[in-house]
């Protein structure tokens, strides 16, 4: 009697954003299951929509990580435990980002969000699903970075911080959790055309720059590969 192994589930953050919905359709392509994490509901809508015709939908979970806390990321982890079973790869894309400004200018409000969901989040995130991801024959924990907010720092004010404090959190993560895992990544996909991008550089074009799904394929490059 043959048995069929489960198909190992991902968690992406982000999901219905550029980087993020081409990272959910790679992750479905590949054979796994996905599920899709973000605060755009009709986003997320749409990208289950498309991904339905293509014949292999992500299951949704709309949150808002600029206001969730530690009881709605223990919440996830007890559906995720309950409907699939399991968690082998959880992908930090979800970012804010609304201009580059001296951080002297960034509004209260803004600079709350932009931690919220590019530190604060992942942080809860990561500790509430850290069982499934050990219980994982080969866990995963990716954090999406952006290297050249470390290089030239000026003017991105919270978001810049953000990327310092993920390159922080997961050589923590890497050097608590050890050899046994769950496995992590700080990931930097380099330049591709967004939106965010667009924030920064108006001027730029699709045509000047690599695209979503270049970038997507890099990253699931790293994560099947191994490579910390």
């Amino acid at each position: 009697m043959v048995t069929t192994q489960p198909s190992p589930v991902w968690l992406i953050t982000g999901a219905a954003g550029t980087l993020g919905s081409e990272l959910v359709r790679q992750a479905l392509l590949a054979g796994n299951d996905c599920i899709a994490l973000d605060c755009n509901e009709r986003g997320l809508n749409r990208l289950h929509d498309e991904l339905a015709v293509e014949g292999r939908p992500p299951a949704l979970y709309p949150l808002d990580l600029a206001g969730a806390g530690p009881d709605h990321y223990e919440q996830l982890g007890a559906v995720i435990a309950e409907e699939f079973g399991r968690l082998d790869v959880l992908v930090h894309a979800a970012a804010r980002f609304s201009a580059l400004k001296p951080l002297e200018h960034q509004a209260g409000d803004d600079w709350f969000t932009t931690l919220q969901v590019g530190l604060t989040g992942p942080h809860f995130l990561t500790a509430a699903l850290l069982p499934l991801l050990r219980a994982a024959p080969r866990g995963v924990i990716v954090l999406i970075n952006n290297g050249l907010c470390l290089q030239q720092p000026a003017r991105w004010a919270a978001y810049g911080i953000c990327q310092a404090g993920r390159r922080q959190m997961a050589a923590t993560l890497a050097a608590e959790l050890g050899p046994r895992g769950p496995r992590v990544l700080e990931i930097d996909p380099g330049p591709f055309f967004s939106p965010l991008r667009s924030a920064a550089w108006p001027t730029e074009t699709a045509d000047e720059l690599p695209s979503a799904q270049s970038a997507a394929q890099a990253i699931h490059a790293r994560i099947d590969s191994g490579v910390m």
